[in-house]
């Protein structure tokens, strides 16, 4: 797994174009988009823009409402990579919140890849018949425009997206700093029998730090992830360890202690860090330590194997997945 980056340069497809051209390392390479950021706006909200046709008129019309966009390549953008895109988004810190948009054959692209990198908002344009039943379980604002003008679609997608609040920030501010962040939200997705599973986290960095027993301390719930709080994602039922986790969205906790870690799996989403009701643990689970040869920078989730492992510092936790 690749995590997001971006580099930001200014565009040469037209002579003083207001577009950047921006890169992505997503799992299946370099790819490009354009961004837009209207010059007058502050913190405006971000709209990515998936869309087999008339993206860049969207993108005139979002600008002359306030809001900001990123136009994708529908011929490069698979669910997986437009999650990676909706992860760059939000660790972007000029903009509060990030709206995904599709249409046409790009709409379950757009939900897909919006549940599993947790983007505050999702609208679609045309027909969700084919997408119905991914809709039904965003848990983020869902909402639709029926095709007009681009004008028109272009002002209603901007009024939607300025209604979106932050997602998974209960518990604390309603809205996110305008600062970097110092633990970049990461996004993952593996195919695990036939069904999707996506886990979208805000990564801590060891920046030289004692991990274990020290700045995670032994016999205290933790968060296995910083700031909103780590989120499964699956479009079927799997089995974690011992525990059935059914179709849906869950979060991570954890209770780690010199010799023995147990990750604990919540019905309780849309909280920021620990913030969660232990009523509605669904289960736990002991996770296998391994020693890595070495250290692992940032906190990293991965699906490898049938396992489902975490990885920080020189220490793999691992369980079964299936």
């Amino acid at each position: 797994m690749r995590l997001a980056a971006f580099v930001l340069a200014v565009s040469a497809v037209f002579f003083q174009s207001p577009d950047q051209r921006v890169t992505l390392e997503g799992p299946g390479g370099a790819v490009t988009g354009m961004l837009r950021v209207p010059e007058s706006a502050k913190r405006p909200p971000v709209v990515c823009l998936l869309s087999p046709t008339g993206a860049a008129d969207l993108a005139i019309a979002l600008a002359s409402e306030g809001v900001a966009s990123l136009m994708l390549d529908p011929a490069k953008t698979d669910p997986d990579t437009a999650a990676h895109w909706i992860a760059l988004l939000r660790n972007d810190e000029r903009f509060p919140t990030v709206t995904m948009f599709g249409d046409g054959a790009q709409v379950s692209t757009a939900v897909i890849a919006a549940r599993a990198a947790r983007a505050d908002g999702v609208i679609t344009r045309g027909d969700i018949t084919a997408t119905a039943g991914e809709l039904a379980r965003v848990i983020a604002k869902v909402g639709t425009v029926t095709p007009k003008s681009a004008a028109d679609d272009g002002k209603r997608i901007a009024d939607f997206a300025k209604s979106v609040t932050a997602l998974g920030r209960r518990g604390t501010s309603a809205t996110r700093p305008a600062t970097a962040r110092r633990s970049p939200r990461q996004v993952m997705m593996a195919i695990v029998g036939s069904t999707r599973v996506s886990i979208e986290w805000g990564a801590p960095q060891k920046r030289g730090r004692e991990i274990w027993g020290e700045l995670v301390k032994w016999d205290e719930e933790w968060t296995p992830g910083s700031d909103e709080s780590p989120t499964i994602t699956t479009d079927g039922p799997i089995t974690i360890g011992g525990i059935q986790v059914p179709t849906g969205d869950h979060t991570f906790f954890a209770l780690p202690s010199a010799n023995k870690f147990e990750l604990i799996i919540s019905k309780d989403v849309g909280q920021f860090h620990t913030q969660h009701d232990a009523s509605k643990h669904l289960g736990r689970v002991e996770m296998t330590l391994t020693t890595l040869p070495d250290s692992v920078e940032g906190l990293t989730y991965a699906i490898e194997g049938g396992m489902l492992k975490l990885k920080w510092d020189k220490r793999e936790y691992s369980t079964t997945i299936k």
